[in-house]
């Protein structure tokens, strides 16, 4: 009779269980189905219901290895501690971890949502750059972008729910009687045994040798599908992993083998490899160099079928003035990580500067010590507050004369919190800028940023409602942005038009750059392709700036050299990773992930198939390998040493 117990409390707990694994991927599975739903209209290409079973079965796949982690605990405890009957641990043990599961599986996963909404991805590494930013701007970013009430519904019913269907289930037999009807000598630790390896399957998310990798998540010919199959869980897990990887002060560069390294680059100095003689000046010197680095202001407001929009009129009408170069990516896909590669030079290739701090000696690369040795006072002029990004104290390392903040502007916007109204900004630049001296004046601007607080009314807004929008205009937008963020993105290009306007008949020996400092992670319609997802422009206007618009491909990198080859003597050494956009024969340009090679734009994603898109045709494909991968590795590689070993390339392995 007590062995009869035993069993029963065995096979029942193990009925709940395996509900437990069940309700767990049932979960998920929903989910995901959710998550498509909600951005459907991401989907390119016609999908039939086998590549949506086949979706589904691979995410399956990765949600039970999330599922297993919960379940291991108590699962090990049943098969320890069934023997001495102690089923009240084994039983609040399981109870506890389906709380567990409840909660932070609807966190993460309305996290995740949210998330994709402003990133177009799942978690990635640049998720942890939010540990550097400024608190206060995020939270309230947060309180008004991100529907925290909504949000917290959302939670708060679905916790309820889930807690209640266990409560439910928990003394439910319909799994237990199946167990109960199979007799046969020692079936229990048969059902154990089975149980057992059904859940090595499932914590390793398959029953070959090789567990499931996120390699195998690229099954659909719909990029935005192969995004909903990796488990949210498992989404954070590789978005640590990969910041570790990048971010680690270790001896494995993640781009290239310590062997093939030395090979490449045998040189005794890092800027052995960087250093570049001018070719002597094409234009008369400039008294004044502006460099504006624009807030999200991507590329696709400038392409011929958006411009009816009317959102960049004032940067169109300058570069039609100026030249163009519209084959132009951002170093990195944040603002710091951008910003930070146009003022060191060094590419981004994943790691954050305000991690790194001011601990090892500062680039030989910065644009701001090259151009002082030009005979420029260097001026800083930023929207937002220094302590953001720790980019004051950053700047100043790196050899900026001058630093002006949203703090000498007044402080904030009327309501919003990363910085002042860009035609304070501008106003800053204009009263600071000594018109008598020689300088190059960075500019970072702030506006066109979540929570988007500006008054677009009083700024003159011409849209009422997306209904006025140009008729022709309206097969482009589906909702995808609202009009308060459309009109942030307006009222960023009047700020820079009413700029040039003033400083043009201020400052008359002066040259204007432009460039946005990352895609904006927002677009009119849910299907931007990989060049208007990608793409920042490089406008140059002024004195003796060609009209033209130029071809050539470049990154962030290219800037600083461009300006030194114009203007610099003959002879004038310094260092760039990149090189002249006027360089002849110049045919690539390379950013974090990204590559332009002639007229084809590469990205290469981790653990996906490489994606490229035909520039003169925006024709897009996908294969899996690529030769200009390890020619972008190259780069990274080189751009890693220098970031986290120093400038000497002899430096011994630690041990």
């Amino acid at each position: 009779m007590a062995i009869e117990l035993k069993r029963k409390k065995f096979l029942k707990e193990l009925s709940n269980l395996i509900f437990f694994w069940f309700f767990g991927v049932a979960f998920f599975t929903i989910f995901r189905l959710v998550f498509i739903t909600i951005f459907r209209q991401k989907i390119q290409h016609e999908i039939g219901f086998s590549e949506i079973l086949d979706v589904l079965f691979m995410g399956f796949r990765f949600d039970c290895t999330a599922v297993a982690y919960f379940l291991l605990l108590p699962f090990l405890l049943l098969l320890v501690l069934a023997p001495f009957n102690r089923y009240r641990i084994i039983v609040i043990t399981r109870k506890v971890h389906q709380v567990f599961f409840i909660i932070l599986s609807t966190l993460i996963c309305v996290i995740t949502i949210n998330y994709f909404k402003e990133y177009g991805d799942q978690f990635n590494h640049f998720l942890f750059l939010a540990l550097y930013d400024d608190k206060k701007a995020v939270m309230n970013t947060i309180l008004v972008d991100f529907h925290p009430i909504l949000n917290s519904l959302i939670i708060i019913l679905t916790v309820i729910v889930g807690l209640l269907v266990f409560r439910f289930f928990n003394d439910k037999k319909n799994i237990y009687q199946v167990f109960k009807k199979i007799r046969f000598k020692r079936s229990k630790y048969v059902f154990a045994f089975l149980v057992l390896v059904l859940f090595v399957f499932g914590i390793r998310g398959s029953f070959s040798t090789i567990p499931i990798l996120r390699e195998y998540s690229g099954i659909s010919k719909d990029n935005f599908l192969n995004k909903t199959i990796i488990n949210p869980f498992r989404s954070l897990k590789y978005a640590i992993k990969d910041f570790n990887r990048l971010n680690e002060h270790g001896n494995k560069n993640p781009y290239m083998d310590e062997a093939l390294f030395k090979a490449t680059f045998p040189q005794d100095k890092v800027t052995d490899v960087l250093k570049k003689t001018a070719q002597g000046p094409t234009i008369q010197k400039p008294k004044q160099i502006f460099l504006v680095v624009m807030e999200s202001y991507d590329s696709w407001p400038l392409m011929d079928k958006y411009l009816p929009f009317n959102f960049s009129s004032q940067l169109n009408s300058i570069a039609k003035k100026g030249t163009h170069f519209s084959h132009f990516l951002a170093s990195g896909n944040t603002t710091i990580d951008s910003f930070g590669a146009i003022m060191t030079n060094v590419p981004n290739c994943g790691i954050n500067l305000s991690h790194i701090g001011t601990s090892a000696a500062p680039f030989e690369t910065s644009i701001f010590t090259q151009f002082k040795k030009l005979g420029y006072e260097t001026n800083f002029y930023y929207g937002g507050y220094l302590s953001w990004e720790n980019i004051g104290d950053l700047s100043k390392y790196y050899g900026v004369d001058r630093i002006y903040s949203g703090v000498d502007g007044g402080g904030k916007t009327d309501t919003g919190g990363w910085g002042i109204e860009d035609e304070k900004l501008f106003n800053l630049v204009m009263q600071h800028t000594d018109k008598d001296k020689y300088s190059l004046n960075i500019i970072l601007t702030t506006s066109y940023h979540a929570p988007y607080t500006v008054d677009l009314e009083a700024k003159g807004f011409p849209y009422k409602s997306t209904d006025d929008f140009p008729q022709a205009m309206k097969k482009y937008y589906d909702g995808a942005m609202n009009l308060k963020e459309l009109g942030h993105l307006w009222y960023g290009d009047k700020a820079i038009g009413d700029f040039v306007r003033k400083a043009e008949k201020e400052f008359t020996e002066s040259i204007f750059n432009f460039t946005g400092d990352h895609f904006g992670r927002k677009f009119p319609n849910s299907k931007p392709n990989l060049y208007e997802k990608s793409s920042v422009a490089y406008i140059m206007y002024g004195k003796s700036i060609p009209k033209s618009l130029n071809l050539t491909p470049g990154s962030h990198i290219d800037i600083m050299p461009t300006l030194i080859e114009m203007i610099a003597p003959k002879g004038f050494e310094y260092y760039s990773f990149g090189e002249s956009m006027f360089t002849k024969g110049k045919n690539e340009g390379i950013a974090f992930d990204k590559m332009i090679d002639g007229n084809d734009l590469y990205y290469f994603p981790k653990g996906a198939n490489i994606e490229k898109i035909d520039l003169t045709t925006f024709k897009e494909t996908s294969f899996k390998r690529s030769d200009l991968e390890l020619k972008h590795n190259k780069l990274m590689a080189l751009a890693w040493y220098y970031t986290m070993k120093g400038n000497d390339l002899k430096t011994k392995k630690s041990k």
